[in-house]
């Protein structure tokens, strides 16, 4: 399969903006610091205390093998869906996690391997390896079976190593940099990034885009030098600088990870006091604990963590899965296994989700394509794809393999198209004969754009249909 050249254009249609967080690590021969801007539309959250010895097991998601293990190491992870599911954390070795929003992301999901979840993915290298050569080690014998985010990972560990890990084209590929070397990376991969380490040109200068998120970043790194100091302090000068600071989407968290002292400091959008965990100062064989993010009654968060409680865990996951779209008995049935690990036994999700495997053959260079994924009528006439489900831009030669994450079982329409006069429309001659090559999810043929309708080119889906390869017409 060749590789292809997608620029992703929000022109016709609307989505919902999902670049979100930024992150950096900040190094040199006496200080290592991990450090990160939470950007999202929710600010629930929970700090939660995990514990050594956990005998644990992937929610079931789909037919095949769940990971399953036991917990070497205690942790703390930032959690808004359970507390197998963290958002980010640093175990009791120092190895710290963060994962930020890519929206480039393909796990190949069909390999025959053991799989977990992508949020559960952050939770097993915490809870398993203290090293990130230990991570990339173990990289290949578990694969990604996402319920929703498409995300890349950056990683920093005691020994002053860091790297970030991305799952491009199915495989996942590991961008690693040596002791003293800082890192930065927004929502772009890394060889999408790379071109705006030193300049800014052509893009919009605003924090709401990731490129010149990371642009902002690479200056602040490239003046760190190796006797400089740095501190916590500094670590959240930078979140500051690259933080989006209003609208529906903002920075809801900022976190810095003391990677040398194992300490975590955090701060919230409406709860501006700066809170520290001293890991050191952690019982990680009692009990699982927690407190909620939001709140300044409390600075020094070791000695004040409370039990957390099933019913606790079931708020935090209804909301934040609600949040993303997903039904409520699915959340409680995965709030309810982060609880009582099952192996072998269906999930709800594997009975009502499913994932879009979408095959797209292209035959020249240099085409401009679009793909529209619609769930209803409204949003059809609304011109409104589902999260994940638009495209417009450069494409090459080959066959584009592309996924969308989490959709319910039901019916959705598709339009994709060759623009080949780049008007942002399908295009007919006055015969009624298409001038440009379609697909949708039906075998009809149209002789006008009024006469497509979301039930003339939908179909009802699930996970057994799933895997759609394009025919063109026209």
């Amino acid at each position: 399969m060749k590789k292809l050249l997608l620029a992703f254009l929000c022109l016709a249609f609307t989505i919902d903006i999902v670049d979100a967080c930024s992150a950096i690590v900040l190094k040199n021969q006496n200080q290592l610091f991990l450090a990160k801007n939470f950007d999202w539309t929710l600010a629930d959250g929970m700090v939660i205390k995990n514990l050594r010895g956990t005998v644990k097991s992937a929610y079931h998601t789909h037919s095949g093998q769940q990971a399953s293990w036991t917990s070497k190491y205690g942790s703390i992870t930032f959690n808004q869906n359970g507390k197998e599911m963290p958002y980010g954390g640093m175990n009791e070795k120092g190895l710290a996690i963060e994962m930020l929003w890519l929206d480039v992301t393909r796990y190949n999901i069909n390999e025959d391997k053991a799989y977990l979840n992508e949020l559960e993915w952050i939770q097993y290298q915490l809870d398993q390896f203290e090293t990130i050569q230990e991570v990339i080690n173990h990289l290949d014998e578990i694969k990604i079976y996402p319920i929703k985010g498409k995300i890349h990972y950056i990683l920093a560990d005691h020994t002053g190593e860091s790297v970030i890990i991305e799952y491009l084209n199915g495989k996942p590929l590991t961008y690693a940099m040596p002791p003293n070397t800082c890192q930065a990376i927004t929502n772009n991969s890394v060889l999408q990034s790379a071109p705006f380490k030193q300049q800014a040109n052509g893009i919009k200068k605003t924090n709401t885009a990731s490129t010149y998120r990371y642009y902002q970043l690479e200056q602040r790194i490239a003046g760190i030098g190796q006797q400089d100091e740095i501190n916590e302090e500094l670590a959240f000068d930078v979140l500051r600088q690259v933080r989006i600071p209003k609208g529906r989407f903002r920075t809801m968290w900022s976190i810095v990870y003391d990677i040398a002292h194992r300490r975590v400091s955090f701060f919230t959008v409406e709860h501006k006091a700066i809170k520290q965990i001293d890991l050191a100062s952690l019982d990680f064989t009692d009990e699982v604990a927690w407190l909620d993010i939001n709140q300044d009654k409390i600075n020094e968060m070791a000695s004040e963590l409370m039990p957390l409680t099933p019913e606790i865990n079931q708020t935090y996951v209804v909301a934040s899965l609600y949040h993303l779209g997903f039904d409520t008995i699915v959340a409680q049935d995965i709030s309810r296994h982060q609880w009582n690990p099952t192996s072998n036994q269906a999930g709800l999700f594997a009975e009502n989700y499913f994932h879009f495997e979408i095959s797209i053959p292209l035959e020249a260079e240099k085409q401009t394509g679009f793909l529209a994924i619609m769930d209803s009528e409204e949003h059809f006439n609304q011109r409104q794809a589902v999260e994940g489900g638009y495209l417009y831009g450069n494409i090459g030669k080959g066959t584009l393999l592309y996924h969308i994450y989490g959709l319910h079982n039901g019916p959705y329409a598709m339009l994709a198209f060759i623009d080949s006069n780049r008007n942002k429309k399908l295009d007919f001659d006055p015969s009624g004969q298409s001038s440009e090559k379609y697909a949708t999810f039906t075998d009809k043929t149209f002789s006008n754009l009024n006469e497509m309708s979301f039930s003339s080119i939908s179909t009802f889906f699930n996970y057994t249909n799933s895997k759609v390869y394009v025919n063109w017409k026209g």
